[in-house]
Formats: C-alpha cells, sequence, structure tokens
C-alpha cells in the first residue's frame, strides 16, 4: 500500500535509498527544514501564584520586558561563574541571533546586540555552572527573560518564537508533574500582533502527558509559543513540559 504524500509522513529519497524523513531532517539534507526541541520545568509552582509558564523563572514569562529590542545583561550568583555563555534569540527583525559573552561573576556583562526574543542560553565550562545564571533588561537587577539554574549549563523554558521567513509545525507535546500532585498544562500561541489563545489543554495527575499530533499544527512566522501550568493544590508542585517542532523556511520546499 502506498504511503500517505505529506510533508510529515513521506519517506524523503535520496540517490535510491529510502531513508525516514525526519531522520534526513536530522541529518540537515533537507534544505530549509531543521527541528527545535524546547523543554522546560517549573519547579515551585504554588496555589496562589498560578497560572505560570513553565520555565525555571517562575512566574509568567514577562513577554511585555521583549515589546522592543534590548541590550541584555548576563550576570551570576556565584563569582565562579566566568566562562562563556552562548545567548540565542531573535533581532528586531525576528531573524536568529546568537552571541556569546565570557561571563565575570557577580558582575554583569553587557550583549553588543540587542534582542527582540530569547529562548535558550548554554553555559560553556568544564565545569558546571555553580550560581544561578541570568539575563536581564534594563540593568544587571532588571526583568529576568532566560535563567540557568546551578549545575544545568543550559536554560529549561519551554518558550520559542517562530522565526521570521519560517512556518512552525507542532508535532508533539508532553508534560509531568510530580507524586501526589496533579496540573493543568495549557499551551498558548500569539499570532504576530494579537493576543494569546489557548491551543492545546490536558490534566495530569502524578503522571506524564504526551500528545502527538497526526496532523502538524501550523504556526506563522512571528508566532510565540508558550507552555503553562495551573490549578495545582499544592506548594512547590514540580512540573516539567516539552514541545518539538518542524521549522521550514518559507522560500524552500526541501525537494
Amino acid at each position: 500500500m502506498a504511503q500517505p504524500r505529506g510533508v510529515i509522513e513521506e519517506r524523503y529519497i535520496r540517490r535510491n535509498t529510502a531513508e525516514p524523513f525526519y531522520l534526513s531532517v536530522s541529518k540537515g539534507l533537507v534544505a530549509g527544514h531543521s527541528f527545535i526541541h524546547k523543554y522546560g520545568a517549573n519547579f515551585q509552582i504554588d496555589g496562589n501564584t498560578d497560572p505560570e509558564t513553565i520555565w525555571t523563572g517562575g512566574g509568567l514569562y514577562p513577554w511585555s520586558a521583549l515589546t522592543t529590542t534590548q541590550t541584555l545583561y548576563a550576570i551570576s550568583t556565584d563569582a565562579a561563574d566566568t566562562s562563556t555563555l552562548e545567548i540565542q534569540g531573535l533581532d528586531a527583525d525576528c531573524n536568529p541571533i546568537i552571541e556569546t559573552v565570557t561571563m565575570t561573576g557577580l558582575t554583569a556583562v553587557t550583549t553588543t546586540n540587542t534582542f527582540f526574543r530569547v529562548f535558550r542560553m548554554i553555559y560553556n565550562h568544564t565545569a558546571e555552572n555553580a550560581g544561578i545564571i541570568t539575563v536581564r533588561v534594563g540593568s544587571g537587577v532588571g526583568t529576568v527573560v532566560a535563567q540557568i539554574d546551578p549545575c544545568y549549563s543550559q536554560t529549561l523554558m519551554a518558550v520559542y518564537t517562530i522565526p521570521a521567513g519560517h512556518t512552525g509545525y507542532l508535532l508533539q507535546l508532553g508534560a509531568s508533574v510530580n507524586k501526589n500532585e496533579d496540573v493543568q498544562i495549557s499551551m498558548f500561541q500569539r499570532q504576530d500582533g494579537e493576543s494569546f489563545k489557548i491551543l492545546h489543554l490536558s490534566e495530569i495527575y502524578q503522571n506524564t502527558y504526551s500528545m502527538n499530533f497526526p496532523h502538524p499544527i501550523r504556526l506563522n512566522e512571528k508566532t510565540d509559543i508558550e507552555l503553562r501550568a495551573s490549578e495545582v493544590e499544592t506548594n512547590n508542585t514540580r512540573v516539567t513540559g516539552t514541545f518539538d517542532l518542524l521549522l521550514v523556511k518559507d522560500s524552500d520546499t526541501g525537494y
């Protein structure tokens, strides 16, 4: 029986050898196609503070701090964190931007570039980060827009924005909550110029949850995405979340 010819199910044919489409994308063999894997955690959600975004910064993600491009200030709570920090996000035109700064521990360092969005940071060192590393807007004590907790060396933030000139296809999302606790998990999306709207809703009790979309959900360029947790019954509830996107350049078919 012939297989469906949709982009997601189709097997990518290369040099007379059938290879799964997703594997070819991961190998970088399909022009204009790539995967985005986002994952986050919020280890201290309280009943009187939810809903909260699934990120280690706590509370709802401060999108309002990034309505215009901002210089970022990177700082740690430990003087030992003096290695390089890679910051990933979008520039004023919503094109991908990456900058590396050298940390100076307790003293804030600024980025050369300005950022309109921030969705990942990586601390590069022979050892994990000792303190809490944050990047902030306004100053070294300004609003936190990304955070690395001690010993993780990378952000845990279920937040992303589709770059300009690309379309995102939501393939999967998942979440978990710790033993004896329950949580309501929501994915929200905001298209350029609009308000946030719910995209998916689920409830979990001391378990994990996973949803694979047989028909991937289309997300236009500049769409903001985040996972939120709410309706917890006990303070300090621990929640994790993840989602996977196929990112396609609008100018490329990949075939």
